[in-house]
């Protein structure tokens, strides 16, 4: 027996909306973090204006993005318009 395919994003999205439109104004805390390996507080103290972070990640790599503390996919940070966002990659 085959698995059954799993609805897409959007389709789920539409789905949610209809059984529960009054959840959909709920606030929820998006979190994307980004680990510094060997940073220290010295090098926390050091920081100014303008400061660059060697953060040892490849550029694109992907970072863990979480709603309410709940892991939901990976996304890269990107530029949009002259500020920094985060591209969701995917979805788990």
């Amino acid at each position: 027996m085959g698995s059954e395919p799993q609805p897409r994003v959007a389709e789920s999205a539409v789905a949610f909306r209809e059984i529960w439109p009054e959840a959909m104004e709920l606030p929820c805390r998006l979190n994307v973090s980004l680990e510094v390996p060997h940073f220290t507080i010295r090098d926390l103290l050091l920081l100014q204006v303008n400061s660059l972070v060697d953060t040892r990640r490849p550029e694109g790599a992907h970072v863990p993005v979480k709603v309410n503390g709940v892991m939901v996919g990976w996304a890269e940070f990107d530029v949009l318009e002259g500020r920094l966002a985060v591209r969701l990659t995917e979805m788990v």
